[in-house]
């Protein structure tokens, strides 16, 4: 938003919240203000950093403090369901929310980080989702929504590894797909043998953890000298906009997919979901860009 203008709410503001826990690192206020105040939207998006438990009352009390909807992130997507009235089949599936829509009075869960990263694979990359194999790095809440979106778009060999402590996470990811996409989604645990043998079979390459995000910019996950030109690689991390896994990809000769544009196409579908309206892509993009380089963090 440009700083010499003074956005000005009233009583018909449409407020949206951000539910999550840091909130510092995220661009989406920025995101969507700046679209608002391009459109010309009475609207105001806020973060809101809480505690667990403080999820529940604050999710039962949205409306009564004027919202209209919300954003859902890290840790609460794979919490907040349970406050919820009912959900949308991008989240029955997982339950894992990222957005709240009011709708006739009753809060339903969607989710558009799944539906965001497929629109990106597709709009960005050109691939025909059914065409390819997919081994998603990760089966945290992140993990879990790709990968059910790619099977629902018709995906035919998805293979998830995760790490020995947290392999719970890989188990329910694999019940969510398998319940209502059997044959889809195999599992495994992540070390650097699986990941290299991995690698021989599958040719899009999804990184869904949080390793390389800032401030920790240098960290990887797995030996890039792993890759071959033929592997494509998107990271759902976009602060840094290009991590180093995408640096080292890219010298590779590999095709890349940075994180920001899967959160460009969720927080377009979330406005379309809470707004009615078709937002400027290219502008989201370019705009969050330019924000996460004034910040340092590009």
């Amino acid at each position: 938003m440009d700083k010499q203008e003074i956005f000005n709410s009233s009583v018909n503001t449409k407020f949206f919240g951000l539910l999550g826990n840091p909130l510092g690192q995220s661009a989406a206020p920025f995101m969507h203000n700046s679209v608002y105040q391009k459109l010309g939207i009475d609207a105001l998006y806020v973060p809101l950093e809480l505690s667990m438990d403080q999820l529940e009352p604050v999710v039962a009390n949205l409306e009564n403090f004027h919202y209209a909807g919300s954003g859902v992130t890290m840790p609460f997507k794979t919490q907040v369901h349970k406050y919820l009235d009912g959900l949308a089949d991008s989240a029955r599936f997982t339950e894992v929310v990222n957005t709240i829509v009011f709708e006739e009075g009753k809060k339903i869960g969607h989710n558009t980080d799944g539906t965001g990263f497929v629109l990106s694979l597709q709009k960005q990359l050109g691939l025909e989702i059914p065409d390819h194999n997919y081994l998603i790095l990760g089966a945290g809440g992140a993990g879990t929504a790709i990968a059910c979106a790619l099977a629902m778009e018709g995906a035919k060999d998805i293979k998830s590894l995760c790490i020995a402590k947290d392999y719970f996470c890989a188990e329910t990811l694999f019940d969510r797909v398998d319940r209502h996409f059997p044959f889809v989604c195999t599992i495994g645990e992540m070390t650097e043998k699986s990941i290299a043998a991995a690698l021989e079979r599958y040719d899009v390459i999804i990184h869904a953890t949080k390793v390389g995000m800032y401030p920790k910019i240098d960290e990887i996950l797995f030996d890039p000298d792993l890759l071959k030109p033929h592997h494509i690689v998107a990271d759902v991390v976009y602060v840094p906009v290009e991590t180093k896994l995408l640096r080292e990809a890219a010298a590779r000769g590999c095709r890349t997919l940075s994180g920001l544009w899967m959160n460009t196409y969720q927080a377009a579908e979330q406005m379309r979901l809470w707004l009615g309206i078709e937002p400027p892509m290219e502008y989201m993009y370019n705009h969050s860009l330019e924000y996460l380089k004034s910040q340092g963090k590009a």
